[in-house]
């Protein structure tokens, strides 16, 4: 009975002891986010408590061998949880990413940022997959650019152009999207197709979507190539820059959502693409930091963005209710992008989110990021580091990063007050007009900074409930193609039928005909009052009597069936083999009615475990690159299209010609589609 009584009493005295540490340190939340609860020194979720003490406790002894700077670097402030998960993200010393190197490893460890950039380098160029996915050159390139910034080594600064330009002439070679200059591809970092693309498209439409993310990346890369290129006195300076401002426009007309003040996720569609609603929050932040959003597109997109009260969503409404919702580094480019708009409320969101997460696994360099380029707004140029600071009230007190080496000088920087106007900025005591670092100082300095105090906007943010996509209508055609049925039709559901990619009319009840006469490509997006939308089915193409053209390749003259590929003579005389020794590049002519665009696809099998890529001439006149990815080794009878392309044609016959670039496939026939507009 002692037994028990003592250990009750135990019990009860660690309860009080928490209990008093809760209501001692923790009276004020900095900010709740429903499922946690910030303070200086502490986060709570439910009832669990995290201490900073706990924290450098736990992280005591981890740090292994890494650069100088990981050991004398320090950030103090009056927040001693933000202290306790900076100490633990430099004692962190896993291999970087790219990623990583953009956000802090350039400015935390050059050398071994210098290094995972090499990493990623193949033959002259940024590793990359002709199908599907589309490699993350832009954030290559920021990075790179930091890098030099950081370091000031020009032998870098060549190296990295050159690698840069030589993976843009790479992915320029590539398929072009229907909506020129914008490019299609699958977004590099997604894994898992079911969390970004809705069940029904297959590789090939996955491929062909026109994506927000993989077209920032593009333009970034000739937005940095540009200014590397400035840097070494390079005339291809303004070539670049032309390119950016090319594919800037498009994304900024194509890709924009007027009424949601945001940019949509993808264009999908295989003849007329249809924007996908979706809010890619990683893709949107990408926009603002990188310099696609005008300065007026950027405030509001920060202010209207979907984010949940406990973190900025990767994608919302969810398309996987399955997949992971929240990611470290989607909340580090939405925080740092808040900084840069000024907007005080989604930059606490996000700091508050990023150190809820950073709690169960150490931010290498998502939390150094924000704090040296969000609340001091450190931003390196080839010049020097210039100082754009943000410290909203929640976040009052001295901050201090001790011991910053930058090229030939350490800086120990002290930042004073709030708001986001510096009233001074001295060096060693000697007050400058410009709040800048220059690139000459040399030895060991100290910068004060003093904030004005002055109030921050209020500009908001939309903090939305989790909610998942509206599923896919289920439709299904008439034989002959002309009238739809929506299976399982929802009054409560509107119901959008976009022809030829204009949205034409609601649809008010389950079934439609489409006119009897005219050729077009229908598609039908679900939405709910209030904005909610979801995914069309694939579109689908109605091409009555001879609208739609077909060569076959059984009527191309001359030619050899593959019958080493396929045994059976009457299925192998449908077929010309395209390869590396013969038929390396065929012809053919189709006989159109009238002159115009028209959208032109290759059906082929392809049993190699190769991509097929040719290019494409119409007329002597090379328009494309069709790509004819393998899917299943030895399977040489599935015919499947390859990506499709426009192609002006003349009125009767026109010369079609495919010339080998790489890979085996099989030939089936060309298919020809009247582009309407």
């Amino acid at each position: 009975m002692s037994r028990i009584f003592l250990l009750l009493a135990c019990h009860l005295t660690l309860l009080l002891a928490v209990s008093c540490s809760h209501a001692g340190v923790e009276k004020n939340a900095i900010y709740d986010g429903g499922s946690f609860e910030l303070y200086p020194d502490s986060i709570v979720r439910g009832y669990r408590i995290y201490t900073a003490s706990g924290l450098r406790a736990a992280e005591s002894g981890r740090a292994g061998e890494c650069d100088s700077l990981h050991r004398t670097v320090a950030y103090s402030s009056a927040g001693r949880m933000a202290d306790a998960l900076f100490a633990a993200a430099l004692a962190d010393t896993s291999a970087l990413t790219v990623a990583d190197v953009r956000l802090a490893g350039a400015f935390l460890r050059p050398e071994e940022s210098m290094a995972a950039l090499r990493a990623e380098v193949a033959d002259g160029c940024i590793r990359c997959q002709d199908f599907p996915k589309i490699s993350d050159i832009g954030c290559w390139a920021i990075a790179a650019w930091e890098l030099y910034c950081v370091t000031g080594s020009r032998q870098w600064l060549k190296e990295a152009y050159d690698i840069l330009t030589a993976s843009i002439r790479r992915q320029w070679k590539q398929p072009s999207g229907r909506v020129v200059p914008l490019v299609c591809g699958q977004v590099a970092r997604i894994d898992n197709p079911a969390d970004y693309y809705p069940d029904w498209m297959t590789a090939m439409d996955r491929y062909q979507t026109l994506a927000l993310e993989v077209n920032v990346s593009q333009a970034t890369a000739s937005s940095v190539a540009s200014r590397m290129a400035g840097e070494l006195n390079l005339y291809a300076e303004h070539e670049h820059q032309i390119q950016f401002a090319a594919l800037r426009s498009a994304i900024n007309d194509r890709l924009w959502i007027p009424d949601g003040q945001r940019y949509g996720q993808y264009l999908y569609g295989v003849y007329y693409p249809v924007l996908s609603a979706v809010s890619d929050s990683r893709a949107n932040a990408l926009c603002v930091l990188d310099g696609i959003a005008t300065a007026e597109m950027a405030e509001d997109l920060v202010s209207a963005m979907p984010v949940y009260r406990d973190g900025v969503p990767d994608v919302c409404p969810q398309i996987n209710p399955a997949a992971g919702s929240c990611s470290p580094l989607t909340q580090a480019l939405f925080t740092l992008a808040a900084a840069k708009v000024r907007n005080p409320q989604a930059f606490v969101l996000g700091v508050a989110s990023l150190m809820n997460m950073a709690v169960d696994g150490n931010l290498t360099s998502e939390w150094p990021a924000v704090v040296c380029k969000g609340f001091f707004g450190m931003d390196f140029t080839p010049d020097g580091i210039d100082f754009r600071p943000i410290v909203p009230v929640a976040f009052a007190g001295d901050k201090t990063l001790g011991g910053f080496r930058y090229r030939d000088a350490v800086f120990d920087i002290v930042m004073h007050g709030t708001g986001d106007r510096i009233a001074t900025f001295a060096v060693d005591s000697v007050s400058l007009e410009t709040p800048r670092l220059p690139a000459s100082l040399e030895g060991r300095h100290r910068v004060d900074i003093t904030l004005s105090g002055n109030d921050l906007p209020e500009p908001g943010v939309n903090i939305v409930e989790r909610r998942d996509l509206l599923h896919v209508p289920q439709l299904r055609w008439s034989d002959d193609g002309s009238t739809v049925e929506i299976m399982d039709f929802d009054p409560e559901i509107r119901y959008s039928l976009f022809v030829d990619g204009v949205m034409t009319q609601v649809l008010g009840a389950e079934r439609y005909s489409l006119p009897p006469s005219e050729p077009s490509v229908s598609a039908i997006m679900p939405s709910l009052p209030g904005g909610l939308t979801g995914f069309s089915p694939r579109s689908h193409v109605y091409a009555p009597g001879q609208s739609e053209i077909t060569v076959l390749a059984s009527s191309v003259i001359p030619r050899r069936p593959p019958l080493h590929l396929i045994r059976d003579r009457r299925t192998a005389d449908g077929y010309i083999e395209l390869a590396a020794r013969h038929n390396t590049r065929i012809t053919c002519y189709a006989n159109v009615p009238a002159a115009g665009d028209y959208f032109l696809t290759v059906g082929y099998s392809n049993g190699s475990q190769r991509d097929a890529l040719r290019t494409l001439s119409i007329n002597g006149r090379d328009v494309a690159t069709l790509v004819c990815p393998s899917f299943h080794h030895d399977d040489w009878v599935t015919v499947r299209p390859s990506n499709t392309v426009v192609v002006s044609l003349q009125e009767g016959p026109n010369k079609i010609a495919l010339t080998y670039i790489s890979g085996t496939m099989l030939l089936n026939r060309i298919t020809l589609l009247k582009k309407v507009h």
